[in-house]
């Protein structure tokens, strides 16, 4: 997958997801506040948690990764947009 389809189509991108692989290179080892706010509401739902704690961690997003690993949602989602 492309940066954009990537983008465009997370669910995908991460169900096509295979230990240890990342798609980190192929979107730029970064995220767009859109990105980060589509991989909270899956890992909080139960969706991917471990494909998308990987990819954060991959791209240096740490705290962010913490808070979605400890539950704290509601502080991702401030974070998320004080960018």
């Amino acid at each position: 997958m492309e940066e954009t389809d990537i983008r465009l189509n997370w669910a995908k991108a991460l169900d096509a997801m295979t230990k240890g692989e990342t798609i980190s290179d192929k979107i730029g080892w970064g995220f767009t506040n859109q990105d980060l706010f589509i991989l909270g509401c899956f890992h909080e739902i139960g969706l991917w948690r471990d494909e998308i704690e990987d990819l954060l961690e991959d791209c240096n997003f740490h705290q962010e990764c913490r808070m979605l690993i400890n539950g704290n949602y509601k502080e991702y989602k401030q974070e998320i947009y004080c960018f």
